[in-house]
C-alpha cells in the first residue's frame, strides 16, 4: 500500500511538471518589440473581424484568426481575448487540446495580462471536460488567488471544493505543496484531512490537521478539519456527499441525452433505443412502468449542458443516461452534479468521469476492469508471475498497460518488459521477438483483433508456453476463428459482470442488427445494459428520490466491482478458444489434470 501511495505521489508531481513544460513548450515569440500605428490598425481589423466569425459560428476562420494575431501581434492590446475566442472556436471544433494548448502557452507568456482570469476560468472548464481533476483543480487555485473581489473569490473557491472534494489524499497533498502561498491552502488543509480519514490513513490525518493549526490557526478551515478529526467517521461517510434532487420529481420518469442531430446521428439513435429495449424489457418484468424522454445533447459540451438544464426545468426525471461522447458527458455530469441528480454513463467516456462527483455512475467497460482482471489471473490463478505488454501506442493503450502492469506488481508479478506497438508490421514482428527474449511468462496485448501484429510472430510467441493475454473485444466470434487457429495459448475476459441474468443474451434476441454499423450495436448494448442496470436497481430498491437511488446504485455498483475481485472467481471470468469456439477457461485443477 505504501509503495502505492508513492507512485501515486510521483504519478502527480509528474502531471504537475508535465503540465508546466506544456504550457510553455511551443509558446509565442516575445521579442518585446512595440506594434507600430499601422501594425496596431491591422490587428484591430483582425480582431473585430475574428469576433465576427466567431459569433457567426465560423470557428475554422476564428481560430485562424486567432493563430494570425498570436504569431504576429504580439504586443496586441487585446491577445487575451482572441486567444479566448480561438481557444472556445478549438473547443467548439471538438479539438481540446488545441483549446487547452492554446491557453496553457499565453498563460505562461503573459501572467499579469488583463484576461488571464478568463483564461484560467475556460483553462479549469477544459480540463474537466477532458477529466483531468487535478489540473482542473490547480488551475482554480491560481484563478482563487488572482481574484480581486470576494465575489470572485468565493466563485472559484466553490468550484475548486467541488472539484478538489474528488481527488485522492495524495493528490491534494502535492497541489498543496505546490503552491505554499496560496489563499486556499487552509480549503485544501481541511479536503486533504477529510480524504486522509475516508482512506483510513488516521495517523497522516492527524500530522495535517497538526500542519493546519500551525499555518492557519484562525481559520475557519482549520476548525472544520479538526472537528472531522474527533469524528473520523463522519468524514468516511461524507466521502460522497449526497443532497436532496430537484422538486417536481417523477420516480417513474426516465431522461435520455444522446446526440439526435449531425455526424453522430445514426450511433445517438443506437444508443437511445438500447435504452428504449431495456425500458421495455423492464416492464415485461414487472419492475415497474417507465417513462422515457429524449433529448438530443449535440455533439459538444455546451449543446449537451443546456439540454441537461432545460429538461431539469421542465420535467424532473428521477435520473439520466447519456450522453454517449466524452466531453458532452462531461458536462452532463457537471449539470447533474449541480442538481442532485443520478447520471448513468454505459458507454465508456472520459477515464476518471466518476471522479467528478457522487452524483455519476459510469457502468461501461472501458477496458480498465478487464486489465486488472487479467493482471491478476495470470499472476494470482495460474501463478506466472513474470508478464510483459505489447500495447497500442496511443493514450488508451498506455493506460491499459499502465493499470495491468500496475495490479501485476501489487499482485506479487514482475513486469520484465513493456514496448509499444509501431506503425509497420514488420517492426512489430521484430518487436515481438525481442520481447520473447525477456523471458516472460504471459503477455497482454490490449489490441483489438484488427490491429494485432503479426499472428505468426505472436504464435512463435505463444508456442514457447507463452500465455498470451487479450482484451475483451478477443471475445467475439469473428475473433475466434483467426485467434484460436493462430494462438495455441491465450485467455481473455469474458462479459463484463453486469449484475443481471443473461442480460447480454436478452439483448442479442430483442435487438435488431439489420442495416446498422457494428458500432452502432455495440453503443446500443452498452446502453441497454446501463438501462438495465438502473431499471433493476430502482424496482429492487424501491427509491423514488434521486438520493435513495444514488445510495443503491453506489451499493449494488460497489458489490459487482468486488465480486470481479474474489480470487476464487477469477478463472470463471475469463474464456479462451478451443477448436475455434470460445469456451470458458479450464480451472487450474483441470489444467493439472491435463
Amino acid at each position: 500500500m505504501e509503495c502505492s501511495r508513492r507512485w501515486g505521489r510521483v504519478l502527480v508531481w509528474c502531471l504537475v511538471i508535465a503540465a508546466g513544460a506544456c504550457a510553455g513548450g511551443g509558446g509565442a515569440d516575445r521579442t518585446g518589440r512595440s506594434l507600430t500605428s499601422a501594425e496596431r490598425d491591422l490587428a484591430g481589423r483582425l480582431f473585430a473581424r475574428q469576433q465576427e466569425e466567431h459569433g457567426l459560428g465560423n470557428d475554422r476562420a476564428a481560430l485562424s484568426l486567432g493563430h494570425e494575431l498570436i504569431d504576429r501581434y504580439q504586443g496586441f492590446s487585446r491577445l487575451d481575448e482572441a486567444t479566448r475566442l480561438a481557444a472556445l472556436s478549438a473547443r467548439r471544433l471538438h479539438d481540446p487540446g488545441a483549446a487547452l494548448k492554446l491557453t496553457g502557452e499565453f498563460l505562461a507568456s503573459h501572467p499579469d495580462a488583463p484576461g488571464a482570469d478568463a483564461l484560467l476560468d475556460l483553462r479549469a472548464e477544459l480540463l474537466l471536460e477532458a477529466g483531468d481533476a487535478p489540473r482542473a483543480a490547480e488551475a482554480l487555485v491560481l484563478l482563487y488567488d488572482r481574484a480581486d473581489t470576494a465575489s470572485a473569490r468565493e466563485d472559484a473557491g466553490s468550484r475548486l471544493t467541488t472539484t478538489a472534494a474528488a481527488l485522492p489524499a495524495d493528490t491534494l497533498d502535492a497541489l498543496r505543496a505546490a503552491h505554499p502561498g496560496s489563499g486556499t491552502r487552509p480549503l485544501l488543509g481541511y479536503l486533504w484531512t477529510g480524504k486522509l480519514l475516508a482512506e483510513r490513513r488516521d495517523g497522516e490525518a492527524r500530522d495535517a490537521v497538526a500542519v493546519l493549526r500551525g499555518e492557519a490557526p484562525a481559520d475557519a478551515w482549520t476548525a472544520k478539519a479538526e472537528a472531522l478529526l474527533g469524528d473520523p467517521e463522519a468524514a468516511v461517510l461524507a466521502e460522497r456527499p449526497l443532497r436532496p434532487g430537484p422538486a417536481g420529481i417523477d420516480p417513474q420518469h426516465v431522461a435520455v441525452l444522446c446526440p439526435l442531430t449531425g455526424r453522430h446521428t445514426v450511433l445517438g439513435n443506437a444508443y437511445y433505443d438500447g435504452v428504449r429495449l431495456a425500458r421495455d424489457e423492464a416492464g415485461r418484468r414487472g419492475w415497474r412502468q417507465y417513462t422515457l424522454t429524449a433529448h438530443d445533447s449535440g455533439n459538444d459540451p455546451v449543446a449537451a449542458a443546456l439540454a441537461a438544464r432545460r429538461l431539469l426545468t421542465e420535467k424532473p426525471p428521477i435520473a439520466l443516461i447519456g450522453a454517449l461522447l466524452s466531453s458532452p458527458t462531461v458536462a452532463v455530469a457537471l449539470v447533474a452534479g449541480e442538481a442532485g441528480l443520478p447520471l448513468i454513463s454505459p458507454t465508456p467516456t472520459a477515464s476518471a468521469l466518476e471522479d467528478l462527483g457522487p452524483w455519476v455512475f459510469a457502468t461501461g467497460d472501458d477496458g480498465g476492469a478487464a486489465a486488472r482482471l487479467a493482471a491478476r489471473f495470470a499472476v494470482e490463478s495460474l501463478h506466472l508471475p513474470r508478464v510483459a505488454v505489447l500495447y497500442p501506442d496511443d493514450p488508451a493503450g498506455l493506460r491499459l498497460y499502465e493499470l495491468f502492469a500496475t495490479e501485476a506488481i501489487e499482485r506479487g508479478g514482475t513486469l520484465v518488459a513493456a514496448e509499444a506497438i509501431p506503425a509497420a508490421a514488420a517492426d512489430a514482428a521484430e518487436l515481438v521477438r525481442g520481447l520473447a527474449a525477456t523471458g516472460p511468462e504471459a503477455v497482454y496485448v490490449p489490441v483489438d483483433p484488427s490491429r494485432l501484429p503479426p499472428l505468426d510472430a505472436l504464435a512463435d510467441l505463444a508456442a514457447t508456453g507463452v500465455l498470451i493475454l487479450g482484451p475483451r473485444s478477443w471475445n467475439a466470434p469473428a475473433s475466434a476463428d483467426a485467434l484460436g487457429a493462430a494462438l495455441p495459448r491465450l485467455a481473455f475476459p469474458g462479459e463484463a459482470n453486469d449484475g443481471g441474468d443473461g442480460w447480454p443474451a436478452r439483448f442479442d434476441a430483442l435487438w435488431d442488427a439489420q442495416g446498422r454499423p457494428q458500432e452502432a450495436t455495440d453503443v446500443a448494448r452498452q446502453a441497454f445494459l446501463g438501462a438495465m442496470l438502473l431499471f433493476d436497481t430502482l424496482g429492487e430498491s424501491g427509491a423514488t428520490t434521486p438520493t435513495d437511488l444514488a445510495a443503491a446504485l453506489r451499493a449494488r455498483l460497489t458489490r459487482l466491482r468486488a465480486a470481479d475481485w474474489t480470487t476464487e472467481g477469477l478463472p470463471a471470468a475469463m474464456r479462451t478458444i478451443q477448436h475455434g469456439v470460445i469456451v470458458p477457461y479450464p480451472t487450474p485443477d483441470a489444467l493439472l489434470k491435463n
